[in-house]
């Protein structure tokens, strides 16, 4: 892949994300302003975007690809899981939680869904919707124990199952596994709604950026030992498994694009939540987020080009 074609595309996320942050600052986008646009980008946008990926041929070819972004999704959250214990062990309790979470979970959905969108257009959606089922899968079982939340097994499924992108993700597979036709007029409104997630997400970031103080953001050297984490170490090693495994060029990159991201928004959630250090949190989502503006199509175009 190309650095040009990937840095352009980041680039104009980082375009629309500077539109957000100054709308931020004029109040023009408040905090429930942030709000309710992350509410019609999670129950609308999104998933609009996702159930647009599967109006696509069905083929074996692509089905093999399915289990292949599945399989080395899981093995990445594992591998990620244990690196980052090793990693962090010695780091203080209110904090560790923080540092490998920001490491085990990428903001796939919000950045990630929309720059492959983008990138590798709506097949690169399609497998990159897969992969946020294994991303929400852990999520909302290790990654909510992890902070100290407990949840039955359950409210777990109970959770993957009312995802408006989960839900998306099953009414599009009907759609695929079937071959439903499906009406231009519906298809035409299904992509025009999704194509308004990328602008959108990035304009929540941008506004929700606009809250803090840059200048004592960047004062921690922790946080960029977070951004390096989970910029540049989680996507080698993702691209290193995938070489291992022959893993298909396309479900490959989605892997790599997805891992590249910056720290999940779920950082500073559940930070708050759980009484954890949120402002810590905040500030590793905040660097890891301006930095991969810098580090993701690098990273990228490497990787997929090896």
């Amino acid at each position: 892949m190309e650095f040009m074609t990937i840095f352009n595309q980041v680039a104009i996320l980082f375009l629309i994300l500077i539109i957000g942050l100054v709308a931020g600052k004029f109040k023009i986008i408040d905090s429930t302003g942030t709000k309710k646009l992350s509410e019609v980008l999670l129950f609308v946008t999104s998933p609009m975007m996702v159930l647009n990926s599967f109006f696509i041929e069905f083929s074996k070819e692509r089905l093999i690809n399915v289990l292949w972004i599945v399989g080395t999704g899981f093995g990445m959250f594992v591998v990620s899981i244990l690196l980052s214990k090793v990693i962090y062990a010695k780091f203080e309790e209110r904090i560790k939680p923080v540092l490998r979470f920001s490491a085990i979970f990428s903001n796939c959905g919000y950045m990630g869904l929309p720059l492959m969108n983008a990138v590798f257009g709506s097949e690169g959606v399609f497998y990159g919707s897969f992969y946020i089922v294994t991303f929400h899968t852990v999520l909302w079982s290790y990654g909510y124990s992890m902070y100290g939340g407990k949840e039955s097994g359950s409210k777990i499924i109970r959770r993957l199952l009312i995802n408006p992108s989960i839900i998306a993700l099953y009414i599009g597979l009907i759609i695929f596994l079937f071959s439903i036709p499906v009406p231009k007029t519906i298809i035409g409104a299904v992509k025009a709604v999704g194509d308004m997630t990328m602008p959108l997400s990035m304009l929540i970031i941008g506004g929700v950026m606009s809250t803090t103080n840059l200048v004592t953001v960047f004062s921690d050297w922790r946080v960029y030992l977070s951004s390096l984490i989970r910029l540049i170490l989680m996507p080698v090693i993702g691209f290193a498994i995938a070489y291992l495994l022959n893993v298909p060029a396309l479900p490959s990159a989605v892997l790599i694009t997805a891992l590249s991201m910056p720290a999940a928004a779920n950082t500073t959630i559940f930070a708050e939540l759980f009484d954890k250090d949120a402002v810590f949190a905040s500030k590793c989502v905040t660097v890891s987020t301006i930095l991969s503006i810098i580090t993701a199509p690098v990273v990228i175009s490497i990787l997929t080009s090896i």
